[in-house]
């Protein structure tokens, strides 16, 4: 089924190319809107799958329209255009919601990446909805699944992601995903035992990606996070991040050793652990919730 995208940025040559780029490359259909506040009208009733959203907008920012749309648009994916560099607005806009960043000049190519990978994120939740359906269906009624929790644990997953330096890496959206097949195995089976190697052939049939490239993806992006968190300890053995995650998601013995690569007094590097990285997010969402 075609995707429906709506565009809100008051820059009219940007709602041109990004229009111009949804459809030459058969994206889905589009609706425009200039202003934050005409737009939270527009997008309420028509409710599209994707928006792209300005973050500097007339009437209310881009974090504010989509804080305002959350409840009444659950089931809307958005991404965020903006110039802006900061760190720390940009953080705040993946904890308003949205699924990626796209910067300022747009580039054609990133575009139509991302776009691909919310509709294969969207592809993947409609998957996850339906194994919860198919186990309820065994484990008795249950209650239904509560849209604010969702956005939390979101939140505090993407907040993670940006405390590690990795929300910019290709691989997070992967993890997120792989978090979320994991916890709802968990929510409908228990704790029980999984072997990654199927989760990633659940991913790659999702998504339509070879499971070895999804892989690759995850572990470059771990490994990435682990680097950073080495950096950190070589400036501030004492950092509130590194003390935060340096064990919980990591096997300190290898963050150690990445530490020494990074000094150079090691030619090998840290090893990553997949199950325990993600496991770790999970062990963090759970008590942030509690």
């Amino acid at each position: 089924m075609q995707l429906r995208l709506a565009i809100v940025d008051d820059d009219i040559s940007i709602r041109k190319m990004l229009r111009r780029i949804i459809e030459e490359a058969r994206l889905g259909s589009v609706t425009e809107c200039s202003d934050g506040i005409m737009a939270e009208e527009i997008l309420r009733e028509s409710r599209p799958d994707i928006a792209l959203i300005d973050l500097l907008l007339p009437g209310q920012d881009g974090v504010e329209l989509i804080q305002r749309l959350a409840a009444g648009c659950p089931d809307t994916s958005y991404i965020m255009i903006s110039q802006v560099n900061s760190e720390p607005m940009i953080t705040r806009a993946y904890e308003s919601g949205i699924e990626f960043f796209i910067h300022k000049p747009i580039n054609v190519l990133e575009v139509r990446s991302v776009i691909n990978r919310v509709r294969e994120s969207r592809n993947l939740r409609q998957f996850i909805s339906y194994v919860r359906q198919t186990a309820s269906q065994f484990d008795g009624p249950s209650a239904p699944a509560k849209t604010a929790g969702d956005s939390q644990k979101k939140s505090i997953i993407y907040r993670i992601f940006s405390d590690l330096g990795i929300i910019g890496e290709a691989g997070i959206n992967d993890i997120y995903l792989l978090i979320e097949l994991i916890s709802a195995k968990q929510q409908n089976q228990g704790k029980m035992s999984y072997q990654l190697n199927e989760l990633y052939e659940q991913l790659s049939q999702k998504l339509g990606q070879d499971a070895k490239t999804i892989e690759q993806r995850i572990r470059r992006t771990i490994a990435k996070a682990m680097q950073n968190l080495a950096n950190l300890a070589t400036e501030d053995y004492y950092n509130e991040v590194f003390q935060d995650y340096n064990s919980s998601l990591f096997d300190f013995k290898e963050v150690r050793q990445e530490i020494n690569y990074v000094n150079g007094k090691s030619h090998y590097r840290g090893k990553i652990n997949v199950k325990k990285f993600v496991e770790g997010i999970l062990f963090s969402v759970e008590n942030a919730e509690a």
